[in-house]
């Protein structure tokens, strides 16, 4: 009840408070952090920065990979203040002494307290348990700490690795809990690390179900609302979609209020949380000044300002969903209609019409190629060896299975043969390892590339060094370097990147745009997912599902319903 009462009497100031930590990091923070990275990468002549070339980045250039520390060290002082803004925001509002001066004096004061341990805490406690804390805490800083995707399925599939991440994420919650009241306790009652640990450890011991059940409920009190809003202005629409005039400039409304909505859900959320955290007889020193602050007389038109863009870009992504990406069967299948990288599996999906079918090719023992993407044949052929030790005759006379069907392992020329019948384009990915012979790259453009150009194929690989011997050998075939992680964008001679969807964003393709790059997402499957990476304009997606893939475009931009687009913007729009 006094939160509720709190919170309808100052949820204007929350809400300031909220919006203007936010925009800082958006707008201010992030990019000088981006410009930083790219700075130290351009003294080192570095083209990317990826967990491929982490080694060589150490060895090679010590002191690119100090400043990269130093950065580091920065981000993790910075998403410390952005906490620190906010909790000493929620005391101040309470007191009704809400003033920025006040908030970066108390927050200035805080960080010079910090000590090394407890920074080293704090970039554990940031890097672990605030990413997965979802609606309570969330920092733009640490948006691209995340397991990708890809990562998590290949683990889920093995039964040990399934269960550790489990418990994994067990222990996180348990600890987000056990530690809720360490930052408080630093902050406001100047306790020492090691002390706040104990001190939190002690005050939720026995108290466990008592504080899950609180934040529970918090949630759930937070998307009944979500949704609830959600409803409200859907069946607005509904009946606004009746007529063409009211459509679009209702659509544009509504589309906004669902957003300033959210946005104030979430809020709501954070207060209740901090505020069940927060020592009940905390205070602040106030700082007041009798000058009224620049923000309260901007506060206003820039809120204004900000609307109207909101308005006329919510218009805009009404209109124009973006266009629909090349769609690319990855490994060659279409619903499982076959096994991975083989001839039967080429044969049905080329009858679906994929844009691109793409493939992974290594090299044998022989020096020939081969169309196979694991390194190990144990799970396909139940063979406990790798491609490069088997000629290709030994490979293509081995059978695998997947799915329920079984082929035997094609050679890329069969493979490239059977392609030209269908006149089906191809994406091949070169997979490369240490058992390579030294002249494997040389050998293989010196065979392939008129084949590959005359019938409009392209390259991808993880391997930085085949994007460079593409464009040595074959400079005029498109060639694309796969990102597994969004670090920062590249400056490669690449013709485009292969970016895994989960943190692909919409700032690397703008820059990839801008740099006259192609982006290809994967491995896009969920109905969700094809419609992030339209919403996003990427050129391509890599999907497992081509049939459904086309099914979903088409119904996606044949439907003009501006309440079903409003329903879309749900998992579209940026929060």
């Amino acid at each position: 009840m006094r939160l509720k009462r709190d919170f309808s009497l100052h949820w204007k100031n929350y809400l300031i408070l909220f919006l203007v930590v936010e925009l800082s990091l958006e707008v201010a923070v992030i990019p000088l952090f981006n410009a930083w990275t790219s700075l130290l990468l351009n003294l080192g002549a570095i083209p990317y920065l990826s967990y491929t070339n982490a080694l060589s980045l150490v060895t090679s250039h010590p002191y690119i990979t100090l400043g990269l520390l130093l950065e580091l060290i920065i981000l993790i002082i910075c998403v410390f203040g952005q906490f620190a803004l906010i909790l000493n925001g929620v005391v101040l509002i309470k007191q009704d002494e809400f003033s920025f001066r006040a908030i970066l004096k108390n927050t200035a004061r805080q960080l010079r307290q910090l000590d090394p341990l407890g920074l080293f805490f704090f970039a554990g406690y940031f890097l672990l348990i605030v990413p997965f804390s979802g609606i309570f805490f969330n920092s733009p800083l640490l948006s691209k700490i995340v397991i990708p995707e890809f990562i998590l399925d290949f683990l889920l599939q093995k039964p040990l690795y399934a269960t550790l991440i489990g418990i994994f994420y067990l222990a996180i919650f348990i600890l987000s809990i056990r530690l809720l009241f360490v930052l408080p306790l630093m902050l406001f009652e100047k306790v020492k690390i090691k002390a706040a640990l104990a001190q939190s450890w002690q005050l939720t011991r026995n108290k466990f179900w008592a504080y899950t059940l609180k934040l529970l409920k918090i949630s759930f009190i937070a998307l009944i609302t979500n949704l609830g809003l959600i409803g409200i202005l859907y069946s607005i629409q509904l009946g606004l979609d009746q007529n063409p005039l009211s459509a679009l400039i209702g659509g544009s409304i509504n589309v906004t209020l669902l957003q300033i909505g959210s946005f104030l859900i979430s809020v709501w959320a954070s207060v209740a949380l901090l505020q069940l955290i927060l020592p009940a007889d905390v205070t602040l020193a106030t700082y007041k000044s009798t000058k009224k602050s620049w923000l309260s007389k901007i506060a206003k038109p820039l809120f204004a300002l900000f609307t109207l863009g909101a308005l006329l870009g919510n218009g805009a992504y009404l209109v124009h969903l973006g266009q629909t990406p090349l769609i690319i069967s990855h490994r060659g299948v279409d619903a499982k209609n076959g096994v991975q990288n083989t001839i039967p599996a080429l044969r049905k999906t080329a009858q679906a019409k994929p844009n691109y079918i793409e493939i992974d090719i290594q090299e044998t023992k022989d020096h020939k190629f081969v169309v196979m993407h694991d390194e190990n044949l144990k799970q396909l052929a139940d063979l406990d060896t790798s491609p490069q030790e088997l000629t290709l005759a030994q490979l293509t006379a081995l059978t695998v299975h997947e799915n329920g069907h079984q082929a035997k392992i094609p050679s890329f020329d069969e493979y490239l043969s059977v392609a030209k019948q269908y006149e089906q384009k191809l994406l091949v990915e070169i997979k490369t390892t240490k058992r390579d012979s030294k002249n494997m790259l040389k050998n293989f453009f010196d065979t392939y590339k008129t084949t590959l150009k005359q019938n409009n194929h392209e390259l991808q690989s993880l391997d930085y060094k085949v994007i460079t011997s593409a464009k040595k050998y074959a400079p005029t075939l498109n060639a694309y370097y796969i990102l597994p992680y969004n670090f920062i964008f590249p400056q490669t001679p690449a013709n485009g990147y292969t970016m895994e969807k989960t943190t692909l964003n919409d700032s690397f393709v703008t820059q990839a745009k801008l740099s006259f790059k192609k982006v290809y997402s994967w491995t896009v499957n969920s109905e969700e997912d094809l419609k992030k990476a339209a919403f996003l304009d990427v050129d391509g997606i890599i999907t497992d599902n081509v049939t459904e893939a086309r099914w979903v475009y088409h119904n996606f931009n044949a439907n003009t319903s501006y309440a079903n687009r409003l329903l879309d913007a749900v998992i579209l729009l940026p929060e």
